[in-house]
């Protein structure tokens, strides 16, 4: 299966189309279709994990699209963008420095910012001492989850953060590395929807 109006595949491996797809994938479709009818490409390619896609979608919402996270939205994408962009994810820099531009309301600021994350120079040029400290987490946490101590957390106290966003910043920047080597590892193209435009209602 291919994206619309264009030859470029879904994924490197098997992609069962909607209309094809019956049963459990046809269900998991179902619950995943966008607002604008679609099933994003991300989804689609998850087609030999009819299983996985439900929960995946749902680990996903819950940490980005939760009401009951303290932190604006527009720093848990940001956040996610930039674990995207540390991992090379295109599909999932793009999506969702979107979403990130979308929830700042401020085009010319979130441009900077994404500049920032994409040319390494976030350390020097983003402003404010949650941000700055969340962003370096999200950082040490990507390329050396080994060196992270407890002191890392103490930091993130520090800023300001509370318990419960820590632990929402520390399983966004968890997740977006999953999300960005199963994106990476199975080749997935960009859709014809960027951003949050086909996203389901919560």
């Amino acid at each position: 299966m291919t994206n619309q109006d264009q030859d470029k595949p879904i994924a490197w491996i098997q992609v069962v189309s909607e209309t094809d797809a019956t049963g459990d994938l046809a269900q998991a479709y179902s619950a995943v279709r966008g607002k604008d009818g679609k099933v994003e490409n991300l989804y689609l390619a998850m087609s030999q994990t009819p299983a996985a896609i439900g929960p995946a979608d749902r680990h996903y919402r819950a940490l980005l699209h939760n009401p009951d996270s303290p932190l604006e939205p527009w720093l848990a994408e940001y956040l996610a963008t930039f674990v995207a962009i540390l991992c090379g994810s295109d599909y999932a820099a793009r999506n969702h420095g979107e979403n990130f531009r979308h929830f700042l309301s401020d085009d010319e600021r979130a441009g900077e910012m994404l500049a920032a994350a994409r040319d390494n120079t976030w350390r020097e040029t983003l402003e404010g001492t949650k941000l700055r400290a969340a962003v370096r987490y999200a950082w040490k946490l990507s390329v050396a989850p080994e060196r992270i101590s407890q002191d890392d957390i103490q930091e993130l106290r520090k800023a300001g953060f509370c318990e419960k966003g820590i632990s929402y910043i520390v399983q966004i920047v968890a997740s977006f590395a999953y999300w960005a080597r199963m994106i990476n590892g199975l080749g997935i193209a960009v859709g014809d929807t960027v951003g949050l435009a086909g996203k389901h209602a919560d």
